[in-house]
C-alpha cells in the first residue's frame, strides 16, 4: 500500500526547501557576475562582484568596471567598489550625495596617462558640498553631462587633471572660467618621465566645453588665458565684444621641438567655433586679430565685407563648411595666406 501523497511531500519537505533555496539564489548569482545589469545592489552583492571579476566596458576613454546599469549608489556599497584596482562607470547615476562622493573620492588612481578612473557621466548637477568631495579624488573624473559647474575646488581639480578636458557646461562664470583655462592636461606626463608632449601639435592642453550656446566677455576674457586647443562648439552667436576677447589668446606658449636640442617654432594654439552658421562683420574683424589657428566650419555662406575681415587673420584659417561662394567673396578669402575651402571647390554664386 502506498504511503498518503502528502506524507510523501513531508518526508521529503527539508531537502525540498533546499532544493528551492538554491534555486533561488542562482539568479542572485548569475546577476552578481554581470554587473552591467544591476539596476540596484547591496553590500553582500558588491562584495560577491569584488571575488570575481565586474563586467568591463570599454570606450576612447579606457576600460571601466560598468555599473551604468545603477540608479543609486550607498556610501556603504561605494566603500566595497572603490576597492576594485580599475577604472569605475557610473553612467546611470543622476545624483550623488556628498556622502558617496566622498567615498568615491577614495578610489585609487591608474598610472597611466590621461587614463580616467571614475566615470559619471550621467551626473548633470552636484550639490556644492558633493562637488567638494569629489574634487578630492586624485586622478581622473569624466563628467561630460555636468551642466552647472559652481565649485572651484572642483574646477581646479579638473584643471589639474591628465589627458584632455571635456564638460557639458550651459553657463560658464568668470572664476570657473579661470580656473579651467589653467588646464595643461596634455602637456607633460608626470607618470613617465622623459615623455613630454602627447600630441603632435604640442598643444598644453584640450578644453572642450559643450553646451554653452553664449559667452559672457568677462567669461571669454578668462578663457582667453588658456594655452592649447579651446573647443566651444556649441556657442551660436558671437558678439564683437566676445570675440575680441576670446582673440586675446596667446596660445601655447611651449616651444615645440624638433629634434632633441633645437627650438624650432611656438606653437600658437587653437580655437574651435564650429557652432557658428553666421557671424557679422564686427565680430569677424575683432576674432581675426586671434593669432591661432581658427577653425570656423559651421559657417555656410560669407558676404563680402565679413570675407575681408576674416582674410586678415594670421593664422590657419578652416571654412571647409562653406556652400555658397560669389566670385568675389572667393577673391577675398584667396588673400588669405593660409586659408582651408572646401574640397572640392563648392560652386560660386553668380
Amino acid at each position: 500500500m502506498k504511503p498518503p501523497v502528502m506524507n510523501s511531500i513531508s518526508s521529503h519537505r527539508p531537502a525540498l526547501l533546499a532544493v528551492i533555496a538554491i534555486g533561488a539564489s542562482l539568479p542572485l548569482l548569475a546577476l552578481a557576475q554581470d554587473s552591467s545589469k544591476l539596476t540596484s545592489l547591496t553590500v553582500e552583492q558588491a562584495r560577491a562582484l569584488m571575488a570575481k571579476k565586474p563586467a568591463i566596458v570599454y570606450s576612447i576613454d579606457g576600460g571601466f568596471a560598468n555599473f551604468d546599469a545603477l540608479t543609486a549608489l550607498t556610501p556603504e556599497v561605494a566603500e566595497v567598489l572603490v576597492k576594485h584596482e580599475g577604472a569605475l562607470s557610473f553612467n546611470g547615476l543622476t545624483e550623488l550625495s556628498p556622502e558617496t562622493a566622498a567615498v568615491l573620492a577614495k578610489h585609487a588612481p591608474s598610472k597611466g596617462f590621461g587614463s580616467a578612473d571614475l566615470r559619471l557621466n550621467g551626473l548633470k548637477t552636484l550639490s556644492p558640498k558633493a562637488a567638494e568631495a569629489l574634487a578630492a579624488h586624485p586622478g581622473k573624473v569624466l563628467l561630460y553631462s555636468l551642466e552647472n559647474l559652481d565649485s572651484i575646488p572642483l574646477a581646479q581639480k579638473l584643471a589639474r587633471q591628465w589627458g584632455e578636458l571635456r564638460l557639458g557646461v550651459r553657463e560658464l562664470s568668470p572664476s570657473i572660467a579661470a580656473e579651467l583655462a589653467k588646464h595643461r592636461g596634455t602637456d607633460a606626463d608626470t607618470t613617465r618621465p622623459g615623455v613630454i608632449f602627447r600630441r603632435q601639435d604640442g598643444a598644453a592642453s584640450v578644453l572642450r566645453i559643450d553646451n554653452i550656446a553664449a559667452l559672457t566677455p568677462e567669461a571669454a576674457e578668462a578663457l582667453a588665458a588658456h594655452e592649447g586647443v579651446l573647443v566651444l562648439n556649441d556657442v551660436s552667436s558671437l558678439s564683437p565684444a566676445v570675440a575680441a576677447s576670446l582673440a586675446k589668446r596667446v596660445g601655447n606658449s611651449q616651444a615645440v621641438r624638433a629634434n632633441g636640442s633645437s627650438v624650432t617654432a611656438k606653437r600658437t594654439g587653437t580655437l574651435v567655433l564650429n557652432g557658428l552658421e553666421s557671424i557679422s562683420t564686427e565680430a569677424a574683424a575683432a576674432l581675426s586679430a586671434f593669432t591661432g589657428e581658427l577653425v570656423l566650419k559651421g559657417l555656410t555662406e560669407l558676404p563680402p565685407d565679413t570675407a575681408a575681415a576674416l582674410a586678415k587673420h594670421a593664422g590657419r584659417l578652416h571654412l571647409t563648411g562653406l556652400t555658397k561662394l560669389s566670385p568675389e567673396t572667393h577673391a577675398t578669402l584667396q588673400t588669405h595666406k593660409n586659408v582651408l575651402l572646401p574640397r572640392p571647390p563648392t560652386s560660386t554664386v553668380k
